[in-house]
């Protein structure tokens, strides 16, 4: 007999009660480098990520790092830029680079079955890269003809400028790529900063997917041999001055304001992390938040808007960010104001909080579905010090949270009187 599914009643909900994340497995080669193995997946199919500790922080021009780290694959001495391209593509595999502030990862993605070729291949790039004029001059001019696009956005305006109100240009979370930044690019600049923070530094290499013992030895072979030092010294960050208030930048003929609202936080080892990141969710973390019904779904000011916390290594922020018409600029601050006070005076109720906490869980349950996410879960906890049972202790927490919890921390940090925002387009 078939059983006909009832569709007018709604399936039961089963919570979620515990969360494992896969243990890690370190070995420290002999000349300093670290491998971490996620053995994981029954793909033949991997990533390896070599992970530098150095970025634009260290860098003493700003750019360096950013072209330094994006030319890695554009030519050795014996490879231009497209037999690098074409000998990837022969294995089907992707490289990428990504810079950033405190790191500088090169990732690739393959078959296990070619790693035998690729991993040397790695090797190559990371020792023997030229910096070719050409190829710098191309993407000089790529990178400015983009930011030229970008510089008519109102978007792209206000997530800058409101960087640079919360850090200033001088610190380095607050630096960025500007014309005037990609113009005095030289490849001599480069070669510096490559000799002086990549070539034989130590690194940490994290391998993931469905890999053998033999990938294993290949990597120690090509990495754990030679002599390496460690990447230099990072400089303190300055101090930071309390911003303005209010940055409105009028753009002529715009349609639309791009509001960028927040302030500065704290990073993923601050006591409070999170409780206000379980507030963050309830006021504009995700579809369901406050923010997206009142100003989207009631007020009809906004396609979307959202919050967040930006957790970086040694500071942070939060910030709201969202598109609205020009005249409904000055009403969506207002009502983004006006959320902020209600989860100062009024309890977040039972059902609201249970709903958040459920979405959470089940969020994080599925963040960690791959492998590759498993292994970025663990660079968070790994780079940034948290301790193995960080994320058994932030899933606690999402289940312990009480609603007198969300109003002490948002009494604490998220009074509107110490907000600060920048508006791009005009009132």
């Amino acid at each position: 007999m078939t059983h006909i599914l009832d569709r007018t009643v709604a399936p039961a909900i089963n919570p979620i009660d515990r969360f494992h994340l896969p243990k890690v497995e370190t070995v420290s080669f002999s000349n300093g480098n670290k491998l971490h193995t996620f053995a994981l997946g029954t793909q033949p199919v991997v990533r390896v990520e070599w992970i530098f500790n150095t970025g634009s922080r260290v860098e003493e021009k700003t750019g360096t790092s950013f072209f330094t780290s994006k030319m890695l694959a554009e030519g050795t001495s014996a490879l231009t830029s497209p037999q690098i391209q074409e000998f990837l593509a022969q294995f089907g595999a992707f490289l990428e680079v990504n810079p950033g502030n405190e790191r500088i990862n090169i990732t690739l993605f393959s078959l296990e079955k070619h790693l035998a070729v690729l991993i040397p291949f790695i090797k190559n790039l990371l020792t023997d890269s030229i910096f070719p004029e050409e190829q710098l001059t191309k993407m000089k001019q790529i990178q400015s003809q983009g930011i030229q696009v970008n510089l008519e956005k109102t978007a792209y305006v206000a997530g800058v400028a409101f960087r640079e109100l919360l850090f200033n240009n001088n610190h380095p979370y607050g630096k960025h790529l500007n014309l005037e930044v990609i113009d005095a690019i030289k490849k001599e600049d480069l070669i510096r900063f490559f000799k002086e923070e990549l070539l034989n530094k130590t690194c940490d290499i994290i391998i993931t997917g469905g890999f053998s013992a033999e990938s294993i030895s290949l990597l120690e072979q090509q990495f754990g041999k030679d002599s390496v030092v460690g990447c230099n010294t990072k400089k303190p960050l300055p101090s930071l001055l309390k911003p303005t208030r209010e940055i409105v930048l009028e753009k002529e003929g715009s349609v639309q304001s791009s509001v960028r609202y927040g302030r500065m936080l704290f990073n993923h080892s601050h006591a409070d992390y999170f409780d206000a990141y379980i507030l963050n969710e309830i006021l504009g973390g995700y579809f369901g938040s406050r923010l997206m019904q009142n100003i989207r779904e009631e007020k009809g000011y906004t396609y979307g808007i959202h919050s967040s916390i930006v957790p970086m290594q040694e500071d942070g922020y939060f910030v709201i960010g969202t598109d609205v018409k020009r005249e409904f600029t000055k009403n969506t601050i207002e009502e983004i104001e006006k959320e902020l006070q209600l989860l100062i005076d009024v309890p977040v109720s039972d059902n609201e909080l249970e709903t958040v906490k459920n979405y959470m869980l089940g969020s994080f349950v599925g963040d960690i579905q791959t492998p590759f996410s498993i292994a970025d879960k663990y660079k968070t906890i790994y780079f940034n010090g948290l301790g193995d049972d960080y994320y058994d202790r932030f899933f606690a927490r999402i289940q312990s949270i009480t609603a007198a919890d969300i109003q002490a921390v948002a009494k604490k940090y998220f009074t509107p009187a110490e907000m600060s925002y920048v508006i791009s387009g005009g009132f």
